[in-house]
């Protein structure tokens, strides 16, 4: 099975390794204290932006405890992992405090490809093992004006070892570790100086923690460049295939008063259901020199499949189609000056079907996007710089229902975006920025269908503030930032309406506060601290909903603390060694928007660590514990009904104390 998982690809380099017979070694990528980042949409300076932002090195990586994309992530300022699946790949990432709906409020690129598919799922970030990563690019509440809806949280981008940057590497690594943990990585890259090309195949076995919860999961890709006079084009394909067996929750107590979360974590309430999912993925990027300026274009396809049986009776199936496309144009001027300007298009359709002893269903959206930018960036004096954007996007919403009794809807959508900021430097160590601007969200796929005749969704429309404080000198780093989004019409599942099953609503106006302090400090090349530290606010500014006032009342599943701390030491330069902790504050179960129930989801602290032994110069070993302390807790829990302080909730266990020990070989 895993030498049928990763023979394309090895096929593929073999096809193109005469290309590169004559391929001279590449250059070491540059090291990011480097301040030039994509996350943007358009390559720019770090210095200049009026924004809270990350850059997490491939040395970062290297030196972390994480044991995947996720993980590494939740350790960042104002992230938090939530995790009803079992599974690390489809944990919902969020980023400034939305709670289940981070996913749609945070927008996750890979290599500047966009990830969150246009449904209620997670982005599946998995297939990308921590050593191809280059680096990863956390630009904080900023990013509608350049990519549009759902990135009122922010923008993270992992940029992978690819294209002609990227070092000659064949890799080769496995995995194995708890739960019956097997996994196996290959990538190869090369690259002369005309052509680049580079693959990768991953093949994962596992358990999981609990019972019916197997996960395996196939996938792969591969990339191929050509460089010519001013610019080059790509082209990029990807698939991956997963199954995954549901568990369920664990109910305190359960239907029969059994207290299934601390008595049976590892049980499955629904030892049958589980979901199938396939996607591919292909495109085409190309950047060219036009004068004094640098154009960009994107043109890429994605088809998701998903088969599901939940309650051991209910099939679910969805095909999802999505087109993108998207040209900008950067031009920089005399004096330190630049003006951005693009347009995007996407179209998405789903079809989806639902059986069940209920009845059947079956429907089809489709949603089509249009929108134009523009920003320009303007070097006011030598240490003060204006950064003002705007954009105008168009959307089409329809709803056709095949079988069934939803409603049917066709509706547009004009929209609005802008961002005024600026980013004052301080003398050589210091610097702080201002920014305000209007983000929004439009429903997804998955929300625009409602099953409880309930009228259409309207856009999520957000007025975001910020202010900051950057001090760097040598090897120390410190931040200190306040925000604030005032939210209107959030979109968001709503336990109060729906008639008393709740649906996918919008809510009464909302607001996200918070304060965010950071900072590293190297003592010297072996040793070296970083720790983070957040307070976030979500509450509900005015609003009622089936009676229930809900002014002030806390948005469910945002923590109001959480704390970051990790130490990495190289006793030799064979050796790394790594200790991280993490602190995640309680918080409002969901469907509690009423917060009127008497328990919470606990808080909680983690410790991992890492050691990792360089055996060669090709060979290294790795050995990683998770939860140190075995601690016993839960990243999601849901209240039953949605009023009343009394009542029964589940939790989804997280897992115990877990190893995982790689092997690799990299040449």
């Amino acid at each position: 099975m895993k030498r049928t998982a990763l023979r394309p690809y090895a096929g593929a380099a073999l096809l193109v390794a005469p290309l590169l017979a004559h391929a001279q070694p590449a250059p070491a990528p540059a090291q990011l204290d480097s301040v030039t980042v994509t996350a943007s949409r358009v390559a720019a300076d770090t210095d200049r932006l009026p924004v809270a932002y990350d850059i997490i090195t491939a040395q970062d990586i290297a030196n972390s405890s994480a044991r995947n994309v996720q993980e590494l992530l939740s350790t960042q300022t104002g992230v938090h992992l939530l995790n009803s699946s079992g599974s690390s790949d489809r944990q919902t990432i969020d980023l400034r405090g939305f709670g289940m709906t981070g996913s749609s409020n945070t927008l996750v690129l890979i290599d500047g490809v966009r990830q969150n598919d246009n449904d209620l799922s997670a982005p599946s970030l998995g297939a990308v093992p921590l050593a191809s990563i280059d680096r990863i690019e956390i630009i904080r509440g900023s990013g509608a004006v350049q990519y549009g809806g759902g990135a009122t949280g922010g923008v993270i981008n992992i940029i992978t070892k690819t294209g002609f940057n990227a070092e000659h590497r064949v890799q080769l690594s496995h995995t194995v570790g708890s739960y019956d943990l097997h996994q196996t990585d290959a990538s190869v890259a090369l690259h002369n100086e005309r052509v680049a090309f580079d693959a990768y195949g991953q093949v994962m076995r596992t358990d999981n923690y609990r019972d019916n919860n197997a996960e395996r999961r196939d996938s792969g890709g591969a990339s191929l460049a050509f460089r010519h006079d001013g610019g080059q084009i790509r082209g990029y394909v990807r698939t991956s295939s997963q199954k995954l067996e549901l568990p369920g929750a664990r109910g305190v107590p359960n239907a029969m008063g059994e207290d299934e979360y601390h008595n049976d974590r590892r049980g499955a309430t629904t030892p049958d259901d589980y979901v199938r999912l396939h996607t591919d993925a292909f495109g085409l990027q190309a950047e060219q020199r036009i004068g004094t300026g640098t154009l960009y274009a994107d043109l890429g396809q994605r088809d998701k499949r998903l088969y599901g049986l939940s309650f051991g009776s209910t099939v679910r199936e969805q095909d999802l189609d999505e087109s993108t496309a998207s040209v900008r144009y950067r031009l920089p001027f005399n004096g330190g000056h630049s003006l951005v300007v693009g347009a995007d298009w996407q179209r998405g359709t789903l079809d989806g079907e639902e059986r069940s002893a209920f009845g059947d269903s079956a429907w089809r959206t489709s949603q089509t996007q249009r929108g134009i930018f523009g920003e320009v960036q303007i070097q006011a004096t030598e240490s003060t710089t204006v950064t003002v954007g705007g954009r105008r996007q168009a959307s089409d919403d329809r709803i056709t229902v095949r079988q069934g009794f939803a409603p049917e809807s066709d509706q547009s959508h004009r929209l609005g975006a802008w961002q005024a900021g600026v980013r004052q430097q301080l003398g050589n160590d210091f610097s702080a920025y201002a920014r305000i601007g209007r983000s929004f969200r439009i429903a997804n796929a998955d929300e625009l269908m409602s099953l409880f005749g309930r009228d259409p969704l309207i856009p999520q429309t957000s007025v975001d503030k910020e202010i900051g404080v950057d001090w760097r000198s040598g090897a120390t780093r410190a931040r200190v930032s306040f925000f604030q989004s005032d939210l209107d019409n959030e979109i968001h599942f709503n336990a109060l309406d729906g008639g008393g099953f709740g649906s996918n609503a919008n809510l009464p106006p909302t607001r996200r506060r918070g304060i965010e302090i950071e900072g590293s400090h190297a003592f010297s090349d072996a040793l070296s601290f970083n720790a983070n530290a957040t307070w976030l606010q979500a509450r509900f500014r005015e609003g009622t909903f089936a009676g229930v006032d809900l002014a002030g009342k806390t948005v469910p599943l945002v923590p109001t603390w959480m704390a970051n701390a990790s130490v990495t030491w190289r006793p030799i330069s064979e050796l790394a060694l790594n200790l991280g902790a993490q602190y995640v504050g309680k918080t409002r179960l969901d469907n509690d928007q009423a917060n009127q129930f008497h328990a919470r989801l606990p808080s909680y602290v983690l410790v991992n660590g890492r050691a990792s032994y360089q055996i060669t110069k090709n060979v290294e070993a790795s050995f990683a514990v998770n939860n140190l302390f075995d601690r016993k807790y839960a990243t999601y829990g849901v209240r039953a009904g949605s009023v009343g302080e009394a009542g029964r909730y589940n939790l989804y266990p997280a897992a115990e104390r877990n190893v995982m020990a790689t092997l690799a070989v990299r040449y």
